[in-house]
């Protein structure tokens, strides 16, 4: 799964016609000024989802303080089986259903939490390195506990980041 990357065209979320950027790659490259603008304030959190609709890929916003999901596409809401609520307003984690995010200290917070590439990824992209797939193995409870390969992008935009979900697998043979 990946966003769309053209580096010109027309904005999916506006339709509005966007010259090249020459950021080919990153998660908001298809969008227009006006649309990532708008994100970067996040001042309307409907207007950042209905933003989000529009790209081709599981997006979760993410504001840096706390760490917690801003909003999110229902490309992301529909992998992890989540309505918005269960998402808005929770730690990656705890959207994803990582079993750490089940303990008393929670998501992001538990000592297994410390050495997790995702957070680690997400860490950096606040202070301005974004990610590129950086992937980790977590135990996802459902059903039944089961490791899952969890692969993400993230770019800043603003005081936020988003955070595109490019694999969500169970693990075969375990």
């Amino acid at each position: 799964m990946t966003s769309v990357e053209t580096d010109s065209g027309a904005c999916p979320s506006c339709r509005t016609e966007v010259k090249a950027s020459g950021m080919a790659g990153k998660i908001s490259a298809a969008l227009c000024p006006a649309c990532l603008s708008a994100i970067a304030q996040a001042g309307d959190k409907a207007r950042c989802r209905a933003i989000l609709q529009a790209i081709d890929a599981p997006i979760l916003m993410m504001q840096s303080n706390p760490r917690l999901v801003f909003t999110a596409n229902d490309r992301a809401l529909g992998l992890f089986a989540k309505p918005l609520n269960k998402a808005e307003e929770h730690r990656g984690g705890e959207v994803f259903n990582c079993i750490h995010s089940f303990t008393e200290a929670g998501c992001g917070k538990d000592v297994n939490c410390e050495e997790c590439r995702i957070k680690a990824a997400i860490v950096a992209t606040f202070e301005g390195t974004g990610a590129l797939g950086v992937s980790a193995e977590l135990v996802i409870r459902h059903q039944a506990d089961a490791p899952h390969k969890l692969t993400i992008s993230s770019q800043s935009v603003g005081n936020y980041a988003l955070v595109r979900i490019d694999e969500f697998t169970p693990v075969a043979g375990e």
